[in-house]
């Protein structure tokens, strides 16, 4: 499809390669825009849904300007957490998340093709281009990370709806039908016992042996009826944490908790040790951050957990408060990580929220030392 003349890129002389690339926003968005119409992307189809893709392509834009004119890479985790919705939208819209894999193609590719043309041939740029790049490549990929996140999510809960309904239905059946029909098995062998009573007969055995297995096969039937309607509970772990910020009680801050994976592939103690390093970024985040939104997906694997806890506050600076002696916190999620073999990173720019990101070992055979 041969682009519109008013969105091609070309090329603006004058100004310094930032605000040139500024100058270029709505431009780039247009291309975008039309790009995805090119290829029928129903992202471009509906209004409603092109309004948040443009949203979020504007503030993928920005960043990667911001990124430019700083000569550092600059991310926003607050504009990131707002992504996390967008992954069960998508679903109910009927997008599927490819459609989003390849708009964050494309508009990588729109985005560079202006950053390329105004960085080009400028003297002691290559700093800040790397930097810009890493800040484009950052926001598309943590933006699509953390929707395939909710994506998946919000299908694995529709999956255990309709495992649930199956297991209702299934209870039902087993209640009227078999339930039933044992229920009158029995009545006609009380009958036949009361008929042999008033005949002074002994009742034989193999009525009595008949009786009991009837009876014995009611009270599994009972107790696998209500095993198949008990509804489904989510890992220990999801729900402690679930509790602990109920028990935070504050409404203001939202928080989108995820939990996937099972908690018996994880020791006792290692999931002890990963509610209370959890349980530590969500203190901080409720009384230091005031954030808007707080976000936790944790995602269990036989042989590892990752975690994730993303808040849009006021965010820190993490040497500074290192270099202060205020580490009593950051100390403890250290030295928990490092017992258990893993991995911390906590990145928290000044204004920009907190991300913090913890990788764990799952060894059956490892003791805590």
């Amino acid at each position: 499809m041969r682009e519109p003349a008013q969105s091609r890129l070309g090329s603006r002389q004058g100004g310094p390669p930032v605000k040139r690339f500024r100058a270029y926003e709505d431009e780039v968005i247009a291309l975008y825009h039309a790009r995805l119409r090119g290829i029928s992307s129903p992202l471009a189809a509906d209004d409603e849904v092109w309004a948040q893709c443009e949203l979020q392509g504007r503030r993928v834009f920005r960043d990667c300007a911001d990124s430019l004119e700083a000569g550092l890479t600059e991310v926003s985790d607050s504009h990131i957490a707002e992504v996390v919705d967008l992954g069960s939208a998508r679903v109910q819209q009927g997008v599927h998340l490819t459609h989003s894999v390849r708009a964050g193609v494309i508009l990588f590719d729109t985005v560079l093709e202006r950053l390329l043309e105004c960085t080009a041939g400028v003297e002691g740029a290559d700093r800040a281009y790397a930097a810009a790049i890493r800040a484009l490549q950052q926001g598309i990929g943590r933006r699509l990370e953390v929707g395939s996140i909710a994506y998946d999510s919000f299908m694995l809960a529709r999956v255990r709806e309709v495992h649930d309904k199956g297991h209702r239905k299934l209870a039902r059946e087993i209640h009227d039908q078999i339930g039933n029909s044992l229920s009158l098995a029995m009545r006609q062998l009380e009958l036949y016992e009361l008929q042999v009573a008033r005949q002074n007969a002994d009742v034989p055995k193999e009525v009595r042996a008949a009786q009991d297995a009837i009876l014995e096969t009611l009270a599994h039937t009972r107790e696998l009826v209500t095993e198949l309607r008990r509804p489904a509970i989510t890992g220990c772990l999801e729900a402690a944490l679930a509790d602990f910020v109920a028990s935070m009680g504050d409404e203001r801050v939202p928080v989108q908790l995820w939990v996937r994976g099972l908690d018996e592939w994880i020791p006792a103690p290692v999931a002890e040790e990963v509610f209370v390093m959890v349980r530590e970024c969500l203190r901080n985040a409720f009384r230091h951050a005031e954030a808007g939104n707080i976000v936790v997906h944790i995602d269990i694997a036989p042989h590892e957990i990752q975690s994730e806890i993303i808040d849009d506050g006021l965010g820190f600076d993490v040497e500074q408060v290192l270099a202060g002696g205020r580490t009593n916190g950051l100390t403890g999620l250290q030295e928990r990580t490092d017992l258990l073999g893993g991995t911390l990173h906590i990145g928290s720019p000044a204004g920009r929220g907190t991300h913090v990101t913890m990788w764990i070992p799952i060894k059956e055979d490892r003791a805590l030392r």
